[in-house]
């Protein structure tokens, strides 16, 4: 009798090993589920981000005069680099000084032969650029008419 409750033990406890493991790789596959779902999640996030400011910067340099006043009035923390405006941000989005920056916005122009051309994108430390924007104009008129001749 004894051999043959140690037998039935013996059989319970393979079983259970095996529910134990076949629980365990069930587990797995719904940890790296939820990890892959939050990863998306912060891509998809630090992508919009990073085209809204893309997106708002191409506003300010088509519709004011690229001045880098003008492009402080919209971006207030907005740093000059040569012909280049560099504007930092910390992984909340908010804009910060370029030793705490995890994004950073740049904004290369140039002219040639009366067209704008600039070069908009967002990127994340010391990776490729999350969001780019090439944009090419005429720039805006003042408003101001030049003045007729009154003779």
């Amino acid at each position: 009798m004894s051999t043959r409750n140690s037998s039935k033990s013996s059989l319970f406890l393979i079983e259970l090993i095996i529910a134990i493991l076949f629980f365990s790789i069930g587990s797995a596959v719904c940890v790296r589920a939820f990890m892959k779902a939050h990863s998306l999640s912060t891509e998809a996030k630090d992508l919009s981000f990073a085209s809204a400011q893309v997106s708002s910067m191409a506003s300010v340099l088509k519709y004011t005069d690229r001045s880098y006043a003008s492009i402080r009035e919209h971006f207030p923390d907005a740093a000059k680099s040569g012909d280049d405006f560099l504007v930092f941000y910390d992984g909340e989005g908010t804009s910060c000084p370029e030793k705490d920056a995890v994004f950073t916005l740049h904004a290369e122009t140039s002219e040639e032969s009366g067209m704008i051309h600039a070069q908009i994108y967002m990127e994340r430390a010391g990776a490729d650029p999350l969001y780019e924007l090439e944009l090419r104009f005429v720039p805006q008129s003042d408003g101001k008419e030049a003045p007729e001749d009154e003779s």
